[in-house]
């Protein structure tokens, strides 16, 4: 009919999945499928693809070496919508793995599909509250993230005094400035980048951070919380910065932690306001 647009089906969306054999990985891979996003399922872990929901391709592969993210980015052939950057690792694994997982992986993963991310394709990428401090120490983590070389990156803390217990929330300060960086450098294309920053999580992983930061700390947030979050709760914050109900919401750490970054701030007092 003269005057009507011609209508054309929207094409089945992508998406990449970084740590999607447990946890908060496993939880975002399940429900972007049940919305009907094709997934790629990433992961260290040596796993079937038919113990994982909602996994269509996975790939294995280790993501502490810069060789590992390549290998990841050469293995994508196709045009992608999401990119959810979610493996990650605790402080008790060696001080640069943590660096290289957590910050560089994510950093170099994302520059790599840039080529293959489709218009407005969005990147979400798991951070945590840990980093809660990343507006102070933003120059530390922006020189970091400038180091291409990683082993370069790693050279900047040889010295520090105490980076095997620092080395986690390092790098998840960096996660939050690398996300504030793909988001505006990459606006005129309609990419958009946002992190998630949880608490903690009935996951895996819960032992080994209650290993590295503490059983006292860990139990602190859970009893001011009222719990540990549920890893659907925090897939469920990711599905909804990758969609396209989140299209103007671009460059944002959103916080998805029970309330308990309120009560950190509200300690801290980084405003130095005594009214």
């Amino acid at each position: 009919m003269p005057g009507t647009a011609e209508m054309t089906a929207p094409h089945e969306r992508t998406a990449v999945v970084t740590g999607c054999a447990t946890g908060i990985g496993a939880a975002t891979a399940a429900k972007l499928a049940a919305s009907g996003v094709r997934v790629i399922g990433v992961d260290i872990a040596d796993a079937d693809v038919a113990t994982m929901p909602g996994v269509a391709t996975f790939i294995q592969a280790d993501l502490s070496t810069r060789d590992g993210v390549r290998e990841v980015a050469d293995a994508i052939d196709e045009p992608i919508d999401i990119l959810v950057n979610n493996a990650g690792v605790a402080a008790t694994r060696p001080w640069r793995q943590v660096l290289a997982v957590n910050a560089l992986a994510p950093r170099d993963l994302t520059r790599l599909l840039l080529p293959k991310f489709r218009e407005s394709a969005a990147v979400v990428t798991t951070a945590s509250q840990a980093g809660f401090a990343w507006r102070t120490n933003y120059a530390r983590a922006k020189a970091f993230l400038a180091q291409e070389d990683w082993d370069q990156a790693y050279a900047m803390f040889d010295s520090h005094p105490n980076i095997q217990d620092a080395c986690y929330q390092i790098s998840k300060e960096a996660a939050v400035v690398n996300m504030l960086a793909t988001a505006t450098a990459n606006r005129a294309t309609g990419l958009r980048a946002n992190t998630v920053s949880p608490g903690t999580v009935q996951t895996p992983l819960l032992a080994d951070f209650t290993e590295a930061m503490g059983a006292d700390a860990i139990a602190g947030a859970r009893d001011w919380s009222g719990r540990h979050a549920d890893p659907g709760e925090i897939a469920d914050a990711i599905v909804f910065l990758s969609s396209p109900s989140a299209g103007w919401i671009n460059g944002v750490d959103l916080p998805v932690d029970g309330g308990y970054g309120a009560q950190i701030f509200t300690l801290t007092n980084p405003l130095g306001d005594n009214t």
